[in-house]
């Protein structure tokens, strides 16, 4: 999920008291426009470089010091910024691998630029052999050539003084030189020199000009004359702006509680001591480090405070939850002991809670709570023999996340709950770590029973833009690929979202394309057309051959529009190339007003609302209109090649919890658009990197969505959602 911005306060009363956690965070990739950085500086410099003039600012040794522990409190949740050396993972941000100091990117030429000048200084080096690949790669998300031994490869070549030092004479080649050398010109001292190198580090070269020009536009630098206290507050206002432009960056803390503060404080030298948050997260560096020396790590509570026979008793036990956000943020990550995974419930949504079995008759005297950005502003920790009724052990009204200690306790039972009452963001709640500290009973005890399906429960698969012109066999055809999810899902029907066959939609082309893949699926389809299936008969604008294939399935009312019912759903069939024909605006019309069901979901493929290429399509407005009036849960789209969900809104984009929910599952097989100009209102996810297919879970009194990868992973987890 997005990370919001993380607010913290001052410590309430009682027994209850905070430490600080370190862990790595999810890196948000950093280069904008980096190709066009690297491609400005020659990549070749020796390791062992001659005598440089005397530092006179950021790059003094100790405040180059302090500037790499400040990024790394934002990066990696950490001071300890060399221990990211080895550090590589794919972040599913459409860069590949990112790796390494400063997250070097094998889709973003820096990472090729690393290794290609480590192999100069070290031929011989576990990393060249990947180098044919890595220019493969370059400027795309593959791992093609890669897997499996890269990441071994890096972490090896991570452990070499060589190496290491390569990757630092690249961080200060494209990031620390020039931001240091561009703010030394606007004449700013140390604060200002590194609020230009984290701007770097996250924006690029690109965006980090950008910012410095609505700066200037709104302040003069002290070079043209200009307060220095009354510029770096335009620049951070500039930067913040940039920063939530993109929702991976849209948690300021690293500006707001971090940067600010120092600002706030006259500090413009960034003489230590310091004190600043990120995420919540308190950090300090109480006297100048010194340079090559790793810091101190703060102290982390491990048993029970004093001493006694308390153990950490919920590390591995069974846990269950109200709601997962997606199959990768379940219950039992925040008990594995790895602070790098946590629990997330689905988002916006009240109330929510993470079950811990701990084993019969045990005994609970401390609770730590380690809260990941998406944290509970109130809160109970609760205890159970049974499962059904509870004691209350701590209550919490104005939480501020971070870490929670309680201490204190006296409990005694089988199941520990947190009970989250009150989300302290938009999102969910997410725990890195539930810890219960105390003694074991009798062991786990027999499983919980499974429960029942929800009354009335069935499953549908969805997608739109599917067939493009090629066989199973064709790299990159990923038709096959999507039909074969939808497959595994195994749901009671499938729908089509418009634009089943590319590119004219003509007969033939769905004999040996759509036919081969989703036509397996054809007796037990729900379709509608697309624009494209209007080409097949151009002159006319007739869907003549989206007909023909799909026979008696498409127009099974006599028309390309229709509509059936399962459960307690009632399902209506769109054809968005006609919503300028009064007939079938009259049609639905009628079809709503003699609807007996108490959920209506609606489908077709040009969509009212879209941040994709195509924008918003107002030919569906009046559609739109008619079905908000009748109280209309739900609304499928295809047109734009990518997928996203939008939060409960009206006809006018306003949100409402009361108003439609609309997606876009336009990743069915034909190529993605990528990103739109404009995020619309009210947008709550979007995915624009993934083919995949939408899997709807009904039930008599309501749904949930969500989107799931040819690969199976599970992309994005809707709220569940209550029929109006």
């Amino acid at each position: 999920m997005p990370l919001p911005t993380p607010r913290r306060r001052s410590m309430p009363s009682g027994s209850r008291h905070r430490t600080p956690v370190h862990r790595r965070r999810r890196r948000t990739g950093f280069r904008i426009a980096l190709a066009m950085v690297l491609a400005a500086v020659p990549a070749v410099i020796l390791l062992n470089t001659s005598q440089a003039a005397a530092p006179t600012g950021l790059d003094d040794p100790v405040k180059k010091e302090i500037a790499m522990r400040l990024v790394s409190s934002a990066e990696n949740s950490s001071l300890d910024w060399k221990d990211q050396f080895d550090y590589i993972e794919d972040i599913d941000d459409g860069r590949g691998y990112t790796a390494g100091i400063v997250g070097f990117c094998s889709g973003t030429h820096d990472m090729l630029d690393l290794v290609e000048y480590y192999t100069d200084q070290v031929p011989d080096n576990p990393l060249a052999e990947y180098l044919p690949a890595l220019r493969e790669v370059d400027g795309s998300d593959s791992h093609e050539g890669l897997d499996p031994g890269f990441t071994d490869a890096w972490k090896e070549a991570a452990q070499t003084s060589q190496f290491q030092a390569a990757q630092e004479h690249e961080r200060d080649r494209v990031y620390f030189d020039p931001a240091v050398s561009r703010a030394k010109g606007d004449h700013l001292q140390e604060l200002g020199q590194f609020a230009y190198y984290d701007a770097i580090v996250m924006h690029g070269q690109e965006g980090f000009d950008s910012i410095r020009d609505a700066a200037r536009a709104e302040a003069d630098t002290p070079a043209e004359g200009g307060d220095e206290t009354t510029y770096l507050n335009a620049f951070l206002d500039a930067r913040v702006t940039e920063m939530k432009k993109e929702a991976a960056h849209e948690d300021t803390s690293r500006v707001d509680t971090a940067q600010r503060v120092f600002l706030d404080d006259g500090n413009l030298r960034l003489d230590t001591p310091l004190s600043w948050h990120v995420y919540g997260e308190p950090f300090e560096i109480t006297s100048d480090p010194e340079p090559g020396t790793s810091p101190t790590p703060s102290p982390t509570t491990t048993g029970e405070p004093g001493g006694g026979d308390e153990q950490l008793i919920s590390r591995g036990r069974p846990a269950t939850s109200s709601s997962d956000e997606d199959s990768a943020l379940t219950a039992g990550r925040a008990v594995d002991g790895d602070p790098a995974t946590r629990w997330a419930s689905e988002e916006g949504s009240d109330p929510q809670w993470l079950r811990v079995d701990l084993g019969e008759n045990s005994t609970v005297s401390r609770v730590k709570l380690l809260w990941e950005a998406a944290y509970a502003k109130g809160y109970r920790v609760e205890i159970s023999a049974d499962g059904t009724s509870w004691n209350q052990l701590a209550v919490e009204a104005n939480g501020n996340g971070g870490t929670d200690e309680w201490t204190g306790l006296s409990g005694k039972g089988r199941y520990l709950r947190v009970y989250g009452t009150a989300r302290g963001t938009a999102y969910g709640y997410s725990l890195f770590e539930v810890e219960a500290y105390g003694t074991t009973g009798a062991g786990p005890g027999p499983t919980d029973p499974p429960t029942d399906p929800p009354a009335g429960a069935f499953t549908v698969v969805g997608a739109g833009d599917i067939a493009d012109r090629c066989d199973q066999g064709d790299a990159g055809c990923q038709h096959f690929k999507t039909a074969d999810r939808a497959e595994a899902i195994d749901p009671a029907f499938y729908l089509t979202l418009g634009d089943n066959q590319y590119d004219d939609a003509h007969l033939d082309d769905f004999k040996n394309y759509y036919d081969k893949s989703w036509g397996r699926f054809k007796a037990n389809t729900y379709p509608v057309p697309g624009n494209h299936e209007s080409y097949d008969d151009y002159e006319n604008r007739d869907e003549k051959a989206y007909r023909e294939y799909f026979g008696s399935r498409a127009t099974p009312q006599g028309k390309m529009w229709y509509s059936y019912n399962r459960g307690n759903w009632h399902f209506v069939a769109l054809n968005s190339n006609r919503f300028d024909e009064r007939e079938q605006l009259d049609w639905l019309k009628a079809d709503l007003a003699a609807n007996g069901k108490k959920c209506v979901a609606a489908y077709w493929h040009e969509p009212l609302f879209s941040s994709g290429d195509h924008g918003n399509v107002p030919v569906s407005r009046p559609v739109w209109e008619l079905l908000e009036s009748s109280g209309a849960e739900l609304v499928l789209n295809g047109h734009d090649h990518h997928y996203e969900r939008f939060a409960p809104q009206t006809r006018d984009a306003k949100a409402d919890p009361n108003g439609i929910v609309e997606i876009i599952g336009g990743a069915g097989g034909k190529d993605l658009y990528g990103a739109g100009d404009t995020v619309q209102p009210n947008s709550a996810k979007r995915i624009w990197d993934k083919f995949g297919v939408l899997k709807l879970d009904f039930t008599d009194t309501g749904f949930r969505s969500q989107f799931v990868g040819t690969d199976g992973t599970v992309l994005d987890t809707s709220p569940t959602y209550s029929c109006h």
